[in-house]
């Protein structure tokens, strides 16, 4: 039974599946997971509700964590009202599939066991200390958070029951060899055409559009041609670097918490053990009886490795005469752990210990007595500990300061600063996009815009940009979106409109060709530049992509005909496309990858599409 805890554990589904549940965990942090207090339902699914406070720290964990990969790129494109309404959509849709592969991995009873649990979370890089896993800092973690670890672990067997189910679902699906080879010569494939570019942007200069034009446009698009709102922001920021700039940890602090915390810098007796396992199995009785008999040919002078071997359903420890290391508490469960305590002397071999997994004879086989760590060897570590924490105890000493004031006199930021020590700071009017950096937090630029905030005319709650910063905020002075007339934007206007214009004759141009072409005269015969482009492959860069993918639409040229069509790009150009010839190209590469190409892309369709049949199943609402 062991043996086949640890062979499934070191699996590659395994890993991957762990590897989800460690990246869930450390995206979405451990607060994330207590739901104390009544919660407004966004999404109801086969009636269990998935709340706001869930969405909205799935929401700030994907955001900070495309923040990371994309910097203040991804501040500016949440400016854009639309681009967030679309961002968030995208988050609730995720809770709701995940809520969805939950519910039908119960339905399916997949289960996890115990073993896995345990070996997750001592994998979890929050509970490891110097690479190992540290059991105080997993307590303490908890306990911070407000969770037992009884649930905890029910979170992580849920989670991997979940990756489990998805990796079984992606991973049922098999390529035949003929679609194998099908797939191959699709993707093998080159293609030789011919394509005349007319630049749109060639054509301004002969558009001269006429007034109706403008007016008819600008009616169409008044809403482009607003003035943006604006906003004169008085605030307080509250930064922990500034406010602690030159602090010190004394000695005398130093050795204090080191004598006082004395068991965080010990390391405990490990023990090295052996053991010889009987599983229960269907027959309990049966079990009991060999282990008794195994007892009884040690304390006749048998040898316990050998007996190991011959007895122990364990067969992966023993193969290595019972050999199970250096086991660590809570690896085994707390029976095995109360008897292999009562060990003393290298070679003491318990009574029969009985367990979840069966009944057992342990030996301890080394042993290594506790060790203090040296104040030197963590002097440093202490040092930035204490440092934070005095860091820590400043900084929440201010906010709080700044705050309670805050709210007390609600008209004015000044008395605030005042008591806090801070200062206040304030813009002129200015747009959304026009705000210092600090105020380009999401969280802060919703409240300064906020259309009752506004109105009320007081001071905003705490705003929290990070671990180490915060602000509070008012709006002095607001300035609403104004319409422009179309004088005001006329060269704006103009320029959209030529450019509309320039597209549409493109286009005709475009289509003047191709009708010449299908009446069977010659590209070449047309006094165009023709440019060649020769065995381009499905994914080459050296032409336009739009251009490419148009070029593969078509059908393969059959009789020495040729295949034309035409095709508009982003900015405004029409190519005219005669597709010349379509082969194959041999593969450079030293590894044929298809099959593993094509498996990934029938994964993620079948994927998608198990997804799509449950939504369509279930009985989803949405109230955002």
């Amino acid at each position: 039974m062991l043996e086949r805890i640890r062979e499934g554990s070191q699996g590659i589904v395994a890993k991957s599946i762990l590897g989800l549940v460690i990246l869930t965990f450390a995206v979405s942090g451990i607060g994330s997971y207590i739901n104390s207090q009544t919660d407004t339902a966004l999404a109801v699914v086969n009636d269990v509700e998935i709340g706001k406070s869930a969405f909205e720290q799935a929401y700030q964990n994907e955001r900070n964590r495309m923040k990371s990969q994309y910097g203040e790129m991804i501040e500016q494109l949440m400016l854009d009202d639309n681009y967030v309404a679309n961002f968030r959509k995208s988050i609730l849709d995720r809770l709701v599939i995940e809520e969805l592969q939950r519910q039908e991995a119960n339905n399916l009873g997949v289960r996890v066991g115990d073993e896995q649990i345990r070996n997750a979370i001592r994998q979890m890089p929050e509970f490891q200390q110097d690479g190992q896993f540290n059991n105080d800092r997993y307590l303490a973690l908890l306990r911070q958070a407000g969770f037992q670890p009884k649930e905890f672990k029910e979170y992580v067997r849920e989670q991997m029951s979940r990756t489990q189910y998805v990796g079984a679902v992606s991973g049922s699906e098999f390529i035949l060899p003929s679609e194998e080879k099908a797939y191959k010569l699709l993707n093998d494939q080159v293609r030789s055409f011919d394509m005349v570019t007319i630049s749109a942007a060639g054509l301004k200069p002969s558009i001269k559009p006429e007034q109706a034009d403008l007016d008819a446009y600008y009616a169409a698009n008044k809403y482009k041609y607003q003035t943006q709102p604006k906003v004169a922001v008085e605030y307080i920021l509250i930064d922990s670097a500034e406010l602690t700039a030159g602090l010190e940890v004394s000695e005398q602090e130093v050795d204090t918490y080191y004598n006082d915390s004395i068991a965080m810098y010990t390391q405990e007796a490990q023990r090295r053990l052996s053991h010889i396992l009987i599983e229960t199995g269907d027959d309990a009785e049966a079990a009991k009886a060999t282990i008794m008999k195994a007892q009884q040919e040690l304390t006749a002078g048998k040898d316990f490795a050998e007996l190991a071997k011959l007895y122990s359903t364990d067969t992966f420890s023993g193969e290595n005469g019972g050999d199970l290391e250096w086991v660590d508490a809570g690896e085994m469960g707390d029976d095995f752990d109360l008897a292999a305590a009562e060990l003393v002397n290298v070679g003491d071999v318990t009574d029969v210990v009985e367990t979840e997994y069966g009944y057992h004879l342990i030996k301890l086989t080394d042993f290594k007595a506790a060790v203090v760590q040296p104040l030197a060897d963590v002097k440093d570590e202490i040092l930035a500990s204490l440092k934070q924490n005095k860091i820590t105890e400043v900084y929440l000493d201010v906010q709080t300061r700044a705050v309670e004031t805050a709210y007390e006199i609600a008209d004015t930021l000044e008395d605030a600063a005042e008591v806090s020590g801070l200062k206040v700071q304030s813009t002129g009017l200015l747009a959304r996009a026009q705000l210092p950096t600090v105020l380009l937090d999401q969280k802060v630029t919703e409240k300064l815009f906020d259309e009752e905030f506004i109105n009320e005319g007081l001071n905003s709650d705490l705003i929290e940009l990070n671990d180490d910063k915060s602000i509070i905020v008012r709006v002095n002075e607001y300035e609403a979106a104004k319409q422009q007339s179309l004088d005001d934007v006329l060269a704006n206007v103009t320029g959209a409109v030529v450019a509309q214009q320039a597209r549409e004759l493109a286009g005709v141009k475009a289509a003047d060709i191709l009708a010449k072409l299908n009446a069977g005269e010659a590209l070449s015969s047309l006094g165009l530049n023709v440019e060649r482009q020769t065995d381009v492959a499905r994914y080459e860069t050296k032409v336009d992509v739009t251009v490419r993918d148009t070029a593969f639409a078509l059908a393969k040229p059959e009789n020495g005909a040729k295949e034309v069509t035409s095709v508009t790009l982003n900015n405004g150009d029409a190519v005219v496309i005669s597709l010349n010839s379509v082969s194959q190209k041999a593969s450079e590469a030293a590894e044929d990858t298809t099959k593993q190409q094509l498996e990934s892309i029938v994964s993620r369709v079948t994927a998608k599409a198990y997804i799509d049949t449950l939504k369509a199943m279930a009985d989803i609402e949405i109230n955002m």
